[in-house]
């Protein structure tokens, strides 16, 4: 504004307008920044200025836990990347824990859930008694891949065409 106030140029606006306006946006700015950290929840307000990265997290909230509920949410919920520096840790967590889960059957432990846990995660015996169960192959969740996607949507496109 000092800058703007003391240049020559000619047909300049205003420049009290142009501080009001500037101090309306700055008050508009500052109140939306107080509005989204009231309906952000406090306990992830550390995540704006914390310089742990996404994988850290995952493996921290992993190994902090007593839950096993959370323990396997943060594991299967999250990249397969994120969780490999401690894979053979969580290996043999779910060795140890399978047949108490199968026997309690908790919430989270459901038919979706353990469709999506590779075979490495679960114990020999379990895997046999699934695999017999369905026949030789246990049902899993489909990765969606781009080719298929792409195969899709090239399949959707030559029956356009072809109306």
């Amino acid at each position: 504004m000092s800058f703007y106030r003391t240049s020559d140029t000619e047909n300049k606006t205003d420049v009290d307008m142009l501080n009001m306006a500037f101090v309306i946006l700055a008050s508009l700015w500052f109140l939306c920044v107080l509005a989204f950290l009231r309906v952000t929840n406090s306990d992830f307000w550390h995540t704006f200025f914390s310089t742990v990265t996404g994988w850290q997290f995952t493996v921290d909230s992993y190994s902090k836990s007593d839950d096993p509920e959370t323990k396997m949410l943060t594991i299967f919920e999250n990249h397969s990347s994120f969780t490999e520096i401690i894979k053979s840790d969580v290996i043999v967590y779910m060795h140890a824990n399978w047949a108490e889960w199968e026997r309690t059957q908790p919430a989270w432990f459901t038919p979706k859930f353990i469709s999506g846990v590779g075979d490495e995660y679960i114990p020999g015996r379990a895997l046999r008694r699934m695999s017999d169960a369905f026949g030789g192959e246990r049902p899993r969740m489909k990765a969606t891949r781009l080719s298929s996607m792409k195969e899709i949507i090239i399949t959707l496109s030559t029956a356009d065409l072809i109306r």
